[in-house]
């Protein structure tokens, strides 16, 4: 239906960060690469597109103009797929997406294709591998044995490298497996070798018996799904201690309480809900998409009279409501079982991003009572008035289909008229907050500072804002403190900050983890979906401190709950390799190549760059030097690329493995990337990820079905993980990794 473009009345505020990564990564591009509309004009495509599904000419002029002027405020911005998409024909306008798999060879391959559509469509994938029968068990069609759910995750795993998202989105996976599945402990260290299923976050989905077993000295039942009958039996306080050791190494496994989550299913006739999406927000039933949207909290509070704007913030909570509503219905889905599931139950998610900043801005510091108060205050306000808003819409335009098989009907009870199954979740913000300017969700600040490498390579360190505030006002603002605070460290110790700045301004890893615990569950308590929150640990917290969170979180009534202890992906990641010979004993190791030797040129193109690979061999046929020469001699390029060829040259002579070069090396991303002129190698990240793919393809130990090799995790720092887009720190928030100089993340 036709709409009339709402009025772009002012520009919107946005910070220099935050026009970059709209510029990277939301704003339309034209045939040539060019951007070719402003962040005004990004947002007035979502508002015409949301509105356009409502009754009249009339209607949805004025909607598109309402939802305009609320976002252009940034009072209140939907997922990333709705900003990406909406008004265009690419994409779906949902986040994330929960697919079935029956233990039947058909269906996990049908399965396998649904993900590679969704993914292509630019949504993540949650999983539940429960119902697969466990590794080595009989199959009577075939006289084998089952191949197990960990085999098939990381068959999920292999065929989510095979699809692109154009660049805008990578596809997050999350895979979970029941506590009493016999295969549990294999699931547990699926990813310890820090190459399989590296795409996947993983979570045990736990039973209020196992946590009670635990808790008593217990033990559990394992039941293999296919006989329906036990297949031994775990103590139940080894299992978790496991699972809290592997959680405190890599941060996986995070737990699903599966009990609570049922508990709060608003559809239980039309099943269980087994899996989540990959951040753990947002429990689904098979074939459910999530729909998202936040509200910036901290832009409603009036700091002229020390109070929050409720009356502001209701009539944001009720527009956003209706802008979700809209969404289900003006995005198209990649499967019609995901728009049958979807538009049934018409679940959708209103969550909260800048609540740190709301309270720093109320003087209230995040590990405080009053804070906890405020926040209870706060979510069941907007709790309420979502409600009302679904209630609301129900009347107007009638309740979602599933409605009379609900909690809601009155043969439960007294009957709710709710347009939507749900209404309330605390989704990740990720790059949205950067947009809004905001903290992440409810997330404490992971830092006060982070460097942004800037479009010419130097390097800046930018301080929050609020923080850079009250050190100037304060009188102890400096660029030492800046850079200190930018490499990661927090105030503690800092002399020169007031203690009540040092309070009101703490981070994530100051912060006692029976804080972070505590305000997960009192949003918990207002929230129909779920909360995704990161328990951030410091270095030097233990595996018992891990598994104190796993049961604090269980007794608050948390849906679920994900720990990330500072450095242990690091850690893991550094632990996995083999020592480092001395440097006596390599010294004089060097196999230097003779003087005449064989060699092999091979022509490349990637994206509209072209360039020349020289191998050259020693007589055995391995590779012992590199020459590279592309088109644009002199350019940045060109000398990198120099410089990678002499340091492999190098390496590959004192006998680093070049399968151990390729798995560093590959996936190195930076301009020139596109397709290339090798039907083996349709695309690379950068030239330098073709050549380690080529030379993986011609001298590597794998088999060329082994191409594209292991999806890689992020570089490591001491400090921790590196941007692999534009190499500045990451941050564990929301279940999930963000950067926030450019905003790469795989959730937000």
């Amino acid at each position: 239906m036709v709409t009339t473009p709402p009025v772009i009345t002012h520009p919107v505020d946005l910070t220099d960060n935050a026009r970059t990564v709209l510029e990277r990564r939301y704003l339309l591009r034209g045939d040539d690469g060019a951007v070719v509309e402003t962040p005004e004009e990004m947002l007035a495509r979502v508002a015409e597109s949301i509105a356009s599904v409502e009754g009249t000419a009339e209607l949805r002029a004025d909607w598109a103009q309402r939802f305009y002027d609320e976002m252009a405020a940034l009072r209140f911005l939907p997922n990333s797929p709705t900003l990406m998409n909406a008004g265009t024909d690419r994409g779906t306008l949902a986040a994330c997406f929960v697919l079935p798999i029956d233990d039947s060879l058909d269906s996990i391959m049908s399965t396998a294709q649904a993900a590679a559509m969704v993914q292509k469509w630019g949504g993540g994938t949650g999983f539940d591998f429960s119902s697969l029968r466990a590794e080595g068990e009989p199959i009577a069609t075939t006289h084998g044995a089952a191949c197990g759910p960990v085999s098939v995750l990381r068959h999920y795993d292999d065929v989510s490298r095979l699809v692109t998202q154009g660049g805008k989105r990578d596809g997050a996976k999350l895979g979970s497996l029941r506590i009493d599945h016999p295969d549990v402990r294999h699931f547990i260290h699926a990813k310890d070798d820090g190459v399989s299923a590296q795409r996947f976050n993983l979570s045990l989905a736990v039973t209020d018996a196992f946590i009670e077993a635990a808790a008593s000295g217990g033990s559990i039942d394992l039941v293999d799904p296919h006989a329906e009958a036990a297949r031994g039996s775990a103590d139940a306080e080894t299992l978790l201690d496991e699972i809290a050791q592997s959680a405190w190494e890599t941060g996986d496994p995070g737990m699903v309480f599966l009990d609570t989550v049922n508990r709060a299913n608003p559809t239980p006739a039309l099943g269980a809900i087994e899996a989540t999406n990959p951040c753990g927000e947002v429990p689904l039933l098979p074939w459910e998409a999530c729909t998202l949207g936040s509200v910036h909290v901290a832009r409603f509070w009036d700091g002229d009279v020390g109070a929050l704007d409720w009356a502001a913030l209701d009539e944001t909570v009720t527009l956003a409501v209706r802008f979700l509503d809209n969404v289900i219905d003006a995005g198209g889905y990649p499967l019609p079982e995901i728009t049958q599931a979807v538009r049934g139950n018409r679940k959708i998610g209103l969550g909260v991003m800048g609540f740190h900043d709301l309270l720093i801005a109320a003087g209230i510091p995040y590990d405080s009572d009053e804070a906890l108060d405020f926040a209870e205050e706060l979510m069941s306000r907007i709790a309420r008035t979502a409600d009302a808003a679904s209630a609301a819409l129900g009347e107007e335009k009638g309740v979602f289909p599933n409605w009379e098989r609900s909690i809601y009907h009155e043969d439960s009870g007294p009957a709710v008229r709710y347009r939507n199954a749900t209404r309330t979740c605390i989704a990740p913000t990720g790059t949205i907050a950067i947009i809004a300017g905001a903290s992440s969700g409810i997330e404490p600040l992971y830092s006060l500072a982070h460097t942004r490498r800037m479009q010419d390579g130097t390097l800046l360190d930018e301080v929050s804002e609020a923080f850079g505030e009250a050190a100037r006002a304060g009188g102890f603002h400096s660029p030492e403190l800046i850079s200190e605070l930018a490499a990661g460290a927090g105030l503690a110790g800092q002399a020169a900050v007031p203690e009540r700045v040092r309070q009101l301004f703490a981070t994530a890893h100051e912060i006692g983890w029976e804080r972070h615990v505590a305000m997960q569950a009192v949003f918990q308590r207002h929230t129909d979906l779920a909360v995704s929150k990161t328990v951030n640990l410091p270095h030097s917290a233990t595996p018992e401190d891990v598994r104190a969170v796993f049961l604090r979180a269980h007794e608050l009534g948390c849906k679920g709950v994900t720990v990330y202890r500072d450095g242990s992906r690091a850690q893991q990641v550094l632990a996995a390799g083999e020592r480092a010979p001395s440097a006596a004993s390599t010294r004089d190791s060097r196999r230097r190549l003779p003087d005449e030797r064989p060699a092999v040129t091979h022509k490349f193109r990637v994206g509209e760059q072209e360039g020349y690979l020289t191998v050259g061999l020693y007589d055995d046929g391995s590779p012992g030097e590199v020459f590279v020469k592309i088109s644009k001699e002199g350019s940045t390029v060109s000398g990198l690329t120099d410089a990678i060829a002499i340091l492999t040259s190098i390496a590959l002579q004192y006998g680093v493995p070049l399968d151990k070069l390729a798995e560093k090396l590959e996936h190195t991303r930076f301009e020139p990337a596109g397709p290339t002129s090798n039907e083996d190698i349709p695309f690379a990240t950068s030239i330098v990820d073709y050549i380690f793919q080529w030379l993986r393809l011609h001298f590597g130990d794998q088999a060329p079905d082994r191409l594209h090799g292991p999806d890689r995790a992020p570089i490591v720092t001491a400090s921790g993980l590196v941007c692999p887009d534009c190499g500045a720190q990451l941050g564990y928030a929301e279940r999930c990794l963000l950067c926030r100089s450019c905003g790469y993340t795989k959730c937000g």
